[in-house]
């Protein structure tokens, strides 16, 4: 079997060693050419897999674009003769002209809390948390030139717990990934590789999640539904925050837990921040918010006052 896996995320790195424990050869890493990636914005790339790749004895290909449209990566891929492609984390659609140099096609991993053909496009699992779901589909598909529509080799339930961050749930998909790609290998290899179509009807896709994504507005939103927009996009993810536009400030939130009961020496307001013994909370209109992790940015030379009512815009 020759193998190709495309991404540059730790989720790729952490792929290519299980298999390599597992005593499963890869040929090919793709990744993009490094000239080019600092200005496609990848949660979670790791800027040392491809030292990680050669230190396995694994080739890296430079793709010259990131669609794998040119004619020099699609002339890469004509003469290679892969027999498998697995994708962890190259958030593009592969062309068909390159997915037809697969003896048996690229795969890879997509989940979300809705199952197929529902939950495709971006972001599934920071919108399944976001929306407070408590369990992930997740799906190893074979890919099409379309949006996450190919053929479906084997889904997993993960469960999202109520104190489960976006780092937690993409550990637990994680595992699946490695698992999968074992059984994956092994029944391409044998001949046994059998694969279900989706349901061909309307469904619901999700659109792509971005900084401004992580805004959250305490006096229109449940401090809930806040909670759940902090835990999506958490770290490796650029983080929700509020902010305090008259100091110039953002208060970016990495984890936050709701208080169930409000210390008397807190006086706080619907739309406001307080700041008390380095302590932050946020009053929404159905509760308060204690921010247990966070980073206060400041785009001038001063600091908001403690022990204050701080309107969030």
């Amino acid at each position: 079997m020759k193998i190709c896996v495309f991404g540059s995320k730790k989720s790729t790195i952490r792929l290519l060693n299980y298999l390599t424990k597992n005593k499963i050869n890869v040929d090919t890493l793709v990744v993009l050419d490094l000239r080019k990636s600092s200005s496609v914005q990848i949660s979670g790339h790791d800027s040392k897999i491809t030292i990680s790749a050669e230190d396995l004895g694994i080739n890296c290909f430079f793709a010259e674009t990131y669609s794998l449209k040119s004619d020099m990566d699609k002339n890469f891929f004509r003469t290679k003769f892969f027999d498998l492609g697995l994708c962890t984390s190259w958030q593009r659609i592969i062309p068909k002209d390159v997915l037809s140099c697969f003896r048996f096609g690229v795969f890879g991993w997509h989940g979300s809390g809705y199952e197929f053909p529902n939950g495709r496009g971006r972001s599934p699992i920071n919108w399944s948390i976001r929306l407070g779901l408590d369990v992930i589909f997740h799906n190893c598909f074979k890919y099409s030139d379309s949006v996450d529509d190919g053929a479906i080799y084997e889904t997993s339930k993960l469960i999202i717990q109520h104190d489960d961050y976006i780092e937690d749930v993409q550990e637990k998909a994680i595992e699946h990934i490695c698992g999968s790609a074992i059984r994956l290998i092994a029944d391409a290899r044998d001949n046994k590789l059998k694969l279900t179509n989706q349901v061909n009807h309307p469904f619901i896709s999700f659109p792509a999640l971005n900084e401004k994504s992580g805004q959250l507005y305490p006096s229109h939103l449940s401090v809930n539904n806040a909670r759940n927009i902090v835990r999506s996009c958490s770290r490796p993810f650029p983080g929700a925050y509020v902010v305090l536009s008259e100091y110039a400030a953002k208060i970016r939130i990495w984890k936050a837990e709701i208080l169930k009961t409000i210390p008397s020496n807190i006086q706080i307001e619907k739309g406001c921040l307080f700041f008390s013994d380095k302590e932050i909370f946020v009053g929404f209109f159905d509760g308060v918010l204690k921010l247990t992790n966070y980073e206060i940015e400041l785009e001038k030379n001063c600091n908001p006052p403690h022990n204050a009512n701080l309107r969030c815009d």
